[in-house]
């Protein structure tokens, strides 16, 4: 395989950002109908992007791409080409499309249902979340100076998180090594759009802090990208159940990260990781080990191109 088009939404989305930079990564030619995403190759003209994705080797059709607002501007371009694999980064749904219109269905939130051709498809470690360079997890455990943060936002989509806050705040309100509450120190980045949710001082908040608290997104959604962002700069995670969703070498809960099931567990396990940094530190290791051996946007590139050799 030489080249790829994907049919993108008109903003960023981790699931095709994660399969975007694994693939240019790779070698491949990546070419898109937006310029987001970190696509190389951009082309705004629909009839060149027909021509274009005609003669790639595989187009992908991203779910977010099918959006009220885009469809207009992109049901020609998907209506005119052939789409190979549908890239389903839903968390609502159990399908956004018919797994059978299409020859491999990728899914963010997968169930492990019976249709052959569907396989999960997370999100990855991009290289832009690592607020260091090439340091082995005992360095970069060493220079953090913060006990916990909790760096999340609560809405009507999310209403679980209030408790979860609220709990952290109670608890720790006296901690000034505890930071709970939306980070916005610095600038707004404006190298990708990320709705208004990174600073200039977020990775670096992560990057000094040993655990780092998480909680389920919009609709229940299994992954967040703080997860990620979390792991990716070496904090010990705790994090809700990941079951029943189906993970390729998922992170095990006690090992790789500390799953919680109320608030009471949370605050319970929080004290005793803040009072044990040791503890903490073996999780957190193993949890940064295991994520640079399988979740990096280049695993996910290999994923990719393992399935469509299988499929196409």
């Amino acid at each position: 395989m030489k080249s790829v088009f994907i049919i993108s939404p008109f903003h960023y989305c981790h699931c095709v950002a994660t399969l975007v930079e694994g693939l240019q990564k790779s070698g491949i030619k990546v070419f898109s109908n937006t310029s987001h995403n970190y696509v190389k190759n951009q082309l705004f003209n629909i009839d060149t992007a027909i021509k274009v994705a005609e003669k790639c080797d595989v187009v992908v059709l991203a779910h977010s791409a099918l959006e009220e607002k885009y469809k207009e501007i992109l049901l020609p371009l998907v209506n005119s080409v052939r789409v190979d694999v549908f890239l389903d980064g839903s968390d609502n749904k159990e399908y956004e499309a018919q797994p059978s219109d299409y020859k491999l269905y990728l899914k963010r939130e997968y169930l492990g249902t019976t249709e052959n051709n569907v396989h999960p498809f997370l999100f990855g470690i991009e290289d832009r979340y690592f607020a260091h360079t090439n340091k082995a997890h005992q360095e970069i455990w060493s220079n953090k100076i913060d006990d916990l943060v909790c760096i999340m936002s609560a809405c009507e989509k999310r209403p679980w998180r209030f408790d979860i806050i609220q709990s952290l705040k109670d608890t720790f309100d006296k901690d000034d090594t505890v930071f709970v509450g939306e980070y916005r120190e610095g600038t707004a980045l404006t190298s990708v759009d990320t709705g208004d949710r990174h600073f200039s001082g977020y990775f670096g908040k992560l990057l000094g802090s040993r655990i780092s608290v998480d909680a389920y997104g919009a609709f229940g959604a299994r992954q967040t990208g703080r997860f990620w962002e979390s792991i990716a700069n070496g904090c010990l995670v705790m994090y809700q159940n990941i079951e029943p969703y189906r993970w390729n070498n998922t992170f095990e809960d006690g090992i790789h990260f500390i799953s919680y099931s109320d608030t009471d567990e949370l605050i319970e396990k929080a004290c005793y990781y803040v009072g044990n940094p040791d503890k903490a530190e073996e999780i957190a290791r193993k949890g940064y080990d295991h994520a640079l051996e399988y979740h990096t946007t280049s695993c996910r590139s290999n994923e990719f191109l393992s399935l469509c050799e299988r499929y196409l």
